[in-house]
């Protein structure tokens, strides 16, 4: 992917109405009153993939049958658009998913989960836009509607009860993820079984946290590389990472800003909750379940994620020492992911993402040190 190619990544309302009006029905004649970029500022950003959300107008004679043109009530929806790439055919190193892959993702979790995730259309065409891309449905509510989860907490604007309501539903969801969708190997997905599937996890683990070591060495990044791999054999030594029995689907990058809460001054809610999830699941893997963010720690998940999440069919999570350890490893395996999407992608940041860019690289590299300091006497056993 060239820069060229990377910077012109963007979306007019035009293109946006046209798919809207393509693919969703009763919004044939629907206009985008408002067509607003999704800045990714948590793990889940991804080179080469950008979200909008759009809002809709329904003018009343087309809701009405009749050829008024007058504006009916509001909605909204969510488009990813991502560059066209070639399907990888292997899971033995490290990189994103592709949209394709994403959609596939996202149809299992549906299938064998309760959580919200909508039926969303994937078109790899390329007939209206020179780009995939992946709609959801239109939701009766509005942009301004909803709030990011990780802005809700910041602003104060959830209340102890609203806090315990959350908290236990991205619990259960991720329970249900963790112990609803699974499958026979472990590794990157992909839209078929790879030619060379690896059925251990510490195999994976390995392999996927050295080819990202390799390609940061090969791009000359500074990291303490001779450190982690000598902290990586010990940990191989101990099998630490050979304790899990079923390849489960980890989110790994999702986090609170993924997810949306409805806010309290609209209608139809009197009390924030989960009211939309994001599609970004570029980065979901076949795994262990300790490798999700939310376990990240510190500070560690609350006490209703960790209720919601064992009721829900979730495991035991951080009760050992060698357990710990592994979610150290984790988390430094998480700094990789985001600083490879910074800095291995063949392409420069646009402007407006320069900031935002030097800061996850900044929480990337601090991270990774700090992780680096732990494991020197983490236990293994």
């Amino acid at each position: 992917m060239s820069t060229d190619v990377q910077q012109n990544l963007s979306l007019t309302k035009e293109q946006a109405e046209s798919v809207v009006r393509k693919h969703l029905g009763g919004h044939e004649q629907s206009t985008v009153s408002l067509l607003t970029e999704i800045k990714n500022t948590g793990y889940s950003y991804t080179a080469g993939f950008k979200t909008y959300i759009l809002d809709l107008k329904v003018s009343s004679g087309q809701l009405n049958g009749g050829t008024s043109g007058t504006q009916g009530p509001s909605s909204c929806c969510f488009l990813t658009i991502a560059h066209p790439t070639t399907e990888e055919t292997t899971s033995a190193y490290y990189h994103h998913n592709s949209l394709s892959v994403v959609y596939q993702i996202l149809t299992r979790i549906r299938s064998h989960t309760d959580i919200p995730i909508p039926d969303s259309t994937l078109d790899i065409s390329l007939r209206l836009l020179p780009y995939h891309y992946l709609l959801s449905p239109a939701s009766p509510i509005a942009s301004t509607d909803i709030i990011p989860l990780s802005k809700a907490r910041a602003s104060g604007l959830l209340s102890p009860s609203d806090t315990l309501l959350v908290d236990l539903q991205i619990g259960k969801f991720l329970g249900q993820l963790h112990s609803g969708v699974q499958n026979d190997w472990y590794g990157i997905p992909a839209l078929t079984e790879p030619q060379d599937p690896s059925y251990s996890w510490q195999e994976t683990f390995t392999h996927l946290l050295e080819d990202l070591l390799h390609r940061f060495q090969a791009a000359g990044v500074e990291l303490p590389y001779n450190d982690i791999r000598t902290y990586l054999s010990r940990a191989i030594a101990f099998f630490l990472f050979d304790d899990v029995e079923v390849p489960s689907l980890i989110w790994l990058t999702g986090s609170e800003d993924d997810i949306y809460v409805s806010l309290p001054t609209h209608l139809a809610t009197k009390t924030h909750s989960i009211a939309a999830i994001l599609p970004n699941v570029a980065h979901a893997l076949w795994g262990d379940p300790l490798l999700e963010s939310f376990f990240l720690s510190p500070p560690g998940p609350s006490e209703a994620l960790v209720e919601g999440y064992v009721g829900s069919g979730g495991g035991p999570l951080m009760s050992l020492p060698r357990k710990k350890t592994k979610r150290v490893w984790y988390t430094l395996f998480l700094a990789l992911v985001v600083l490879s999407e910074h800095t291995l992608q063949p392409h420069k940041p646009l402007a407006d993402e320069g900031s935002e860019t030097e800061k996850q690289c900044a929480w990337a590299q601090e991270t990774i040190t700090e992780c680096v300091v732990s494991l020197k006497d983490a236990p293994c056993y």
